[in-house]
């Protein structure tokens, strides 16, 4: 069967850190901010999502890998468009190699994200997520979807907390004994590692009920990196690790690697 994968070199959203000096009895200190701007590649390195949309007339070319325990590699090619104030869209064809699933590689993955409320006074910001799996793949059928609501809320420091509710409806049989109806929920935060907040570090801890009809519930904790390297160029990586060993539920281990390469017209 011919296999089409469109490849895309990929991209990183602009991290804008800003550097406010204050002045008090001849004592000058230096605060990292970052107006808002700061996005943690979307869910292809890290399990939490932020609230932030890509910038408006902005394109990420995202090319991320994803390593589960031992044989099972995930290599996923992603463009994200932030197409008007507030609204992004994707589209992504994750491809397992070394482990392939009987049905559904290749399948096609669609993606929004719309932020309806700004961070204000003791409201975080708020955004809603969504994404649809098309059947483009081996063998596969139906569609799959997933909504998520994300809070996050900045501090003077840099520092940010986000929170996440996830549920998602599954209308196909490429996975035998899948759930119908699977949610969950994210807690992380991020914050700077320097004084320009070109480097981040990101920890988050993610609970979801088990995938599979009869399954424990999955708890898995993270910790990771996320580096603006120039205005175009941005890295984040990220390790995981089940915390409750539960059988044939949690991975034990994992890790994720993504490039972004951003252009802006």
């Amino acid at each position: 069967m011919k296999r089409v994968l469109w490849v895309l070199f990929v991209a990183s959203f602009a991290v804008h850190a800003i550097a406010q000096e204050k002045e008090t009895t001849n004592v000058t200190t230096t605060t990292t901010t970052m107006s808002g701007d700061v996005d943690l590649l979307g869910g292809e390195t890290f399990n939490v999502i932020d609230a932030t949309p890509l910038k408006t007339n902005t394109v990420d070319l995202r090319l991320s890998g994803r390593w589960i325990e031992v044989g099972e590699s995930i290599i996923q090619p992603e463009i994200v468009w932030g197409a008007v104030e507030n609204l992004e869209l994707s589209v992504t064809t994750p491809v397992w190699v070394g482990h392939e699933p009987d049905e559904g590689n290749y399948d096609t993955y669609l993606g929004a994200l719309w932020r309806f409320r700004e961070q204000q006074d003791c409201w975080p910001m708020m955004s809603l997520g969504t994404s649809i799996r098309i059947p483009t793949g081996d063998d596969s059928n139906g569609l799959d979807a997933e909504l998520r609501l994300s809070l996050t809320n900045e501090y003077d420091n840099g520092m940010r907390s986000h929170l996440n509710f996830f549920g998602v409806t599954v209308n196909t049989d490429n996975t035998p004994d899948a759930r119908d109806f699977q949610y969950g929920a994210v807690v992380g935060m991020d914050g700077p590692l320097c004084a320009d907040g070109a480097v981040r570090w990101v920890v988050d801890y993610m609970y979801r009920i088990s995938k599979e009809d009869g399954g424990g519930r999955m708890n898995v904790g993270e910790a990771g990196w996320q580096w603006q390297i120039a205005d175009a160029h941005k890295l984040g990586m990220s390790v995981q690790a089940g915390l409750d060993h539960s059988e044939d539920s949690t991975p034990n281990v994992g890790a994720a690697l993504t490039y972004a390469y951003t252009i802006s017209y």
